[in-house]
């Protein structure tokens, strides 16, 4: 049974998790387009297939978030990587 996607996020009242989420994906989406990891590609292809399943980009963070994490970490991108951990804490 699907559930209504606003639902998911009553219990983010009061705080901006569109907004996080898109200001994380957008510094994400930089570094797809300078292809830094060969993970990329791959990451473009799943968010593509999520999407296609009615999900949105915080779901698609959610499930690469270790690895987001260690490929932020290796790009030396803390800016990026404190964002995302802001949203885990906040929003997923």
């Amino acid at each position: 049974m699907r559930h209504d996607r606003l639902d998911r996020y009553v219990t983010f009242r009061n705080i901006d998790t569109a907004g996080m989420t898109r200001a994380v994906m957008a510094r994400v989406l930089d570094h797809v387009a300078k292809g830094d990891s060969p993970f990329w590609p791959y990451f473009e292809t799943q968010r593509a297939l999520a999407h296609s399943r009615g999900l949105d980009d915080l779901r698609v963070l959610h499930n690469f978030l270790p690895t987001l994490k260690e490929l932020l970490e290796d790009l030396d991108d803390p800016e990026t990587l404190a964002l995302l951990e802001e949203l885990e804490t906040q929003c997923m």
